[in-house]
């Protein structure tokens, strides 16, 4: 055999080339008889019978009857974004002298969100958080070191436990005459 009959393409390459062109979709394995039923059913002007068969994928956004559906970034987003109103409790000894912390979350949807987190007193009324970092805040625990002293033996010892980090109560979100107040006394902090 020559170079010249192993270097020419086939009929099957032909008519992918020719599906590709028109905007035909197909599978890399498709058979000859196939693709030449594609082409012609696009010819004579009939929908892809692939694309209409197919079950929708759930990921990718559809629009029905006007209404926009959101696409997952979207609703991962509004989902991490809803705010909890919570009241904050520190039960680690070691941040006891601390008025609060940054807490910060990121992933590939959401990117980061970073919230300062007062503790105590500051939350007694309730704090909104974003659910994601109320999802941090609940999750978190700390290594509690305790000393004991061996009744028998009078000797001490550590006992070391995980324990929850925060104490978290969720309260109820504020109604609309709580909002209106808040908004009057923020306007009237800020001086307008």
């Amino acid at each position: 055999m020559s170079d010249e009959v192993i270097n020419q393409p086939t009929e099957l390459d032909m008519l992918k080339e020719r599906a590709r062109f028109m905007g035909i979709t197909f599978s890399n394995n498709i058979g000859l008889d196939s693709l030449k039923k594609k082409i012609e059913a696009k010819m004579n002007g009939e929908p892809d019978v692939a694309n209409t068969n197919d079950v929708t994928n759930p990921l990718v956004p559809t629009v029905s009857a006007g209404v926009k559906m959101m696409t997952l970034r979207e609703q991962v987003v509004s989902q991490a974004m809803k705010l909890v109103r919570v009241r904050i409790t520190n039960m680690d000894p070691k941040k006891k002298d601390l008025p609060g912390e940054i807490i910060t979350v990121a992933n590939e949807y959401i990117g980061n969100v970073r919230k300062y987190i007062p503790y105590g007193e500051q939350t007694e009324d309730g704090y909104h958080v974003p659910q994601c970092i109320y999802d941090v805040l609940d999750s978190r625990k700390f290594l509690n070191i305790r000393t004991i002293k061996d009744p028998r033996t009078g000797t001490p010892r550590t006992h070391t436990t995980w324990a929850k980090e925060f104490a978290l109560d969720v309260l109820p979100q504020l109604t609309q005459v709580e909002l209106n107040k808040l908004a009057a006394a923020q306007k009237a902090a800020a001086g307008e």
